[in-house]
């Protein structure tokens, strides 16, 4: 049947719906609903969809046709009207408006790229055109140029009862609608200037470009993804839980397989959920490894996406292939990659530099003058070579954005020593500021105390140490109400380090959260300060570190806990070893440095790069993240409380890892969540920043014996290194 046909039905249902309405307004909104389904059913059995057709022509033609008909005819819409002009309902709809259709027209750019990559239809008068567009004209000449969001769900449903759409055919939609309803504004425009006092309807026109525009099309479009209904069945009960960014990995990932095999991406999505329920009917005794495997991600993103591949004949293109190659073999490519370009770089240098009478003293002089310089680039080309080569991609996470679940209980710690009063009422400040963006019953918050070392045993009475427990306490009485979280306070006593000569606080930061795992799992109490409801801690799953001075952005601590809770990011510990091998035991957000800390001087407005909060959810490169699956953790970020406890107690020698945080990522497996930020200061003198880089330099060095087959253990016995 002809689409005016349609048309002229639905117009004589609404005739008659109309004389229906006083007695039951409902019926109007049941009969038309009815009258789109048919309509939607109808259009998708007469369209013929053309095979292998990826055409760009004729929608930037019709594009271009549509920019130049809106530049002609608006013309008198433009033009300022007297305060007293009297015109028609009909031009100064458009009169009023015309900004918001110069908007749209030149938006919509990029969706028409992506248009003409979507499968093509033969429409009306034998016209080829983009499958979303013929829908788009389609719902909008049915429902009289009315955007409705509900209705627009149901006519896409019901087409998809005949023809179901890709991914990419449901995005393209959006384009598609405002390139019709910008069209219909055309033709209109043209009778309103034909007969101005007509009655055209471009007040309809014009709010259902306005609500097109402000449409939530995210919550839209993702119920019209009908394979989306198939990962939701994830035997592991993940998916479900998931946040929206996290969903949209997985089904790009099967549109993309499903682009590369023989497979529609229903067909995809019905593989990988028939292996993850194969995998749930198998078990093995470690109930977080079932988990795992369990899971559809598993076969999506992580280690069982050969098995799908295997099941769809997945036919991956040559950027695929080196991609999968680097991350299946990076120790061949990256360490050997930078040896031979730094080779490469010392030989072209020496060649120009010298000639074949030159002594070999002089040879041997430059090359080990270019050592460092030579390596340094290399470095730098093989990590530029690598960002390229290899896209960054988000950690999947639960959504815990409506509350944290009661098993995933967090503290936030921020171990610190107390200096003075303006230091202190600082820190319990920023404390409280903390909770005010990240206010959750399940994220309590607690600062880890000592005092700065002192050469004599000294009393432990310290006024300073009264005053932070009094400060909390007024926090806690302040929000106890709320029942949105409580503050604690742990302080230690100094004792003697024979080694430093001085009075201190046992292993400095690390010691701090050494003895609050020991503290949680009820092994060892070296806290004889407590402040708060020491009942809260008794759940505790996670601990959040951060320093004293790293802000933690508004929603961002229940995004890591959300991260470390997922199925593909919770530690699988090697029974033999004692390590993490897959998922994480330790997730690093990604550190920012505030915009006061880059204004204070012009170091740090040189070294700090991009400042302030990054607002935007995406992730960003990291050589170690893309390549190896890992990330060199800097101290700041989520751990799982029983994980490092078990990987870390009683593994390194007391008094000689200045930087632990490199070497307990190694053991604990540390993660990169890029997509999340914590921001902190940068040093704003040159000696502050010098300090700072040799303590990490000394820290380098003192594990420098972890490249060896033996390393020291607490005992300071050698024992097999887990990690070569």
């Amino acid at each position: 049947m002809p689409e005016n046909t349609h048309v002229e039905v639905i117009n004589e249902e609404a005739e008659r719906l109309q004389e229906a309405a006083a007695s039951d307004p409902s019926l109007v909104e049941s009969d038309n609903a009815k009258a789109l389904h048919a309509h939607a059913v109808e259009l998708a059995q007469g369209l013929s969809w053309v095979p292998g057709l990826r055409s760009s022509d004729t929608i930037f033609e019709r594009y271009r046709s549509l920019r130049n008909a809106i530049t002609t005819q608006s013309q008198p819409f433009r033009a300022p009207l007297a305060a007293d002009a009297v015109v028609p309902d009909d031009f100064r709809w458009l009169h009023d408006n015309i900004n918001l259709v110069d908007m749209e027209l030149y938006g919509m750019v990029d969706g028409l790229k992506a248009m003409s990559k979507v499968p093509h239809v033969v429409a009306d008068h034998d016209a080829v055109t983009p499958r979303p567009l013929a829908l788009a004209q389609g719902f909008l000449s049915a429902a009289q140029y009315r955007f409705t969001e509900q209705a627009l769900s149901s006519y896409v449903l019901a087409f998809q009862e005949v023809t179901i759409l890709n991914m990419k055919e449901l995005i393209a939609l959006v384009p598609a609608l405002k390139m019709v309803l910008l069209e219909e504004i055309v033709r209109r425009a043209a009778k309103v200037l034909e007969d101005k006092n007509g009655v055209h309807g471009m007040g309809f026109c014009i709010t259902s470009l306005r609500d097109a525009t402000q449409a939530s099309w995210k919550e839209l479009l993702e119920p019209l993804i009908l394979f989306d209904k198939i990962l939701q069945q994830d035997p592991a009960g993940a998916y479900a839980q998931m946040d929206f960014e996290s969903r949209e990995v997985y089904r790009k990932r099967v549109v993309k397989v499903s682009q590369r095999s023989d497979c529609t991406e229903t067909e995809v999505a019905r593989h990988a959920l028939a292996l993850a329920r194969e995998a749930a009917e198998t078990h093995s005794d470690d109930p977080r490894l079932d988990l795992r495997r369990s899971h559809i991600g598993y076969y999506l993103l992580a280690e069982g996406k050969t098995l799908l591949h295997q099941r769809v004949r997945f036919r991956p293109t040559f950027a695929q292939r080196s991609a999968d190659f680097l991350r299946s073999h990076p120790d061949e490519y990256y360490l050997p990659g930078i040896e031979i370009i730094a080779f490469a770089i010392i030989t072209a240098i020496v060649v120009l530099i010298t000639n074949r009478f030159s002594p070999p003293d002089l040879i041997f002089l430059a090359i080990v003058a270019l050592l460092l310089p030579a390596s340094q680039s290399a470095v730098l080309l093989i990590n530029y070579l690598t960002t390229s080569l290899l896209r960054p991609e988000i950690l999947p996470k639960l959504d815990f954005s409506e509350g944290v679940a009661n098993d995933c209980v967090t503290l936030v710690a921020v171990p610190t020593l107390l200096l003075n009063e303006k230091q202190v009422h600082r820190l319990v400040e920023d404390v409280e500021v903390r909770f005010l963006g990240n206010r959750d019953r399940n994220i309590h918050f607690i600062i880890l105390s000592d005092l700065p070392d002192s050469r004599h045993s000294s009393r432990e009475d310290s006024p300073l140490i009264d005053l932070c427990a009094e400060l909390v306490r007024k926090l806690n009485d302040k929000y106890a109400a709320e029942g949105k979280g409580s503050f604690l306070m742990l302080h230690r006593h100094r004792v003697y380090n024979p080694h430093e000569k001085v009075w201190m606080g046992w292993e400095r930061k690390r010691g701090k959260l050494m003895d609050l795992n020991k503290y949680l799992r009820h092994e060892y109490d070296s806290f004889p300060v407590k402040v708060g409801d020491l009942s809260v801690l008794a759940n505790v799953r996670y601990v959040i570190t951060l320093d004293s001075d790293t802000e933690l952005p508004r929603g961002s601590a229940p995004r890591m806990i959300g991260c470390l809770a997922h199925p593909l990011n919770q530690a699988i510990i090697d029974a033999e070893r004692n390590i993490v091998v897959a998922g994480y035991g330790i997730l690093q957000p990604r550190v920012g440095v505030s915009v006061q800390s880059a204004a204070k001087s012009r170091l740090a407005a040189i070294y700090s790069g991009e400042t302030g909060f990054d607002i935007y959810t995406r992730a960003i490169s990291d050589v170690y993240q893309d390549l190896y699956g890992e990330a060199s953790f800097a101290g700041k970020g989520i751990y799982e409380v029983d994980t490092l406890h078990r990987v870390l107690n009683h593994r390194f020698p007391n008094n000689a890892l200045l930087s632990h945080d490199l070497i307990e990522g190694a053991y604990a497996r540390a993660g990169l969540a890029s997509d999340i930020e914590v921001i902190e200061d940068y040093p704003s003198h040159y000696s502050a920043y010098n300090r700072r880089k040799h303590r990490w330099l000394r820290g380098d060095w003192q594990i420098t014996t972890w490249l060896f087959s033996h390393v020291p253990d607490e005992s300071g016995q050698r024992v097999a290194n887990p990690i070569s």
